[in-house]
């Protein structure tokens, strides 16, 4: 007969683990909390960074699963996901984004992550998207396909447009965070999903492209 801690082993990897990274700890124990209470997987360690989160991969055995902040201290999600991807193709992705960072969820999705959650929502949401993922199945919450639909005839959100008008007038990131009553890291995040959008790579090439309408 097999030794009970064989047997243990063998039911501990049979359960999928869940490895949560993001660039704050508190943020990655905060889902980490909500992860612990779901009986069908089983909380692994967090990670804040690139190197941490792909050792955590490295030693993951059996089925896996990462929920992924739209960044880490040392990378964006676009970096982070195209690594995973490569490296762990196995390894179901469910990336996480408060509201204020939904461009990102069009680029996971475009990325290749299997899910998505609203950080908002996260409460009613990861439960469910979870046990989509044990059984093998993608997700997108239906309120992020709405979403995502509504905003398909005009690509920017109202808040980019005001940003990138803001931008026109040549105000500077300190002055448009200040305008629009916004924090200056929040105005970068926004200015990086402007520049994914319209597919260019500077604040002058943006603005052109929006004088002339095409967006």
């Amino acid at each position: 007969m097999r030794a009970a801690s064989e047997i243990n082993q063998s039911a501990r990897d049979a359960t999928p683990e869940v490895i949560v990274a993001d660039r704050q700890l508190i943020v990655c124990q905060g889902i980490g909390s909500l992860v612990a209470q779901i009986p069908e997987v089983r909380l692994g360690q967090y990670a804040t960074n690139k190197a941490s989160l792909k050792k955590l991969l490295s030693q993951a055995r059996g089925r896996t699963i990462l929920i992924l902040g739209v960044r880490l201290a040392d990378g964006d999600l676009t970096q982070i996901l195209d690594q995973v991807r490569k490296d762990h193709p196995d390894v179901m992705v469910v990336v996480v984004a408060e509201d204020t960072e939904f461009a990102f969820i069009r680029t996971a999705i475009k990325a290749g992550a299997n899910s998505v959650c609203m950080m908002s929502q996260i409460l009613t949401s990861l439960p469910r998207i979870l046990g989509k993922l044990i059984e093998g199945h993608s997700i997108v919450p239906t309120e992020i396909l709405r979403r995502l639909t509504s905003e398909n005839a005009d690509s920017l959100s109202r808040r980019e447009h005001e940003i990138l008008a803001l931008l026109g007038d040549g105000l500077t990131n300190f002055q448009i965070s200040a305008r629009l009553g916004l924090s200056e890291n929040t105005v970068k995040y926004y200015l990086k999903a402007i520049y994914q959008k319209l597919d260019v790579n500077s604040r002058g090439a943006a603005i052109a492209k929006y004088v002339a309408g095409h967006y």
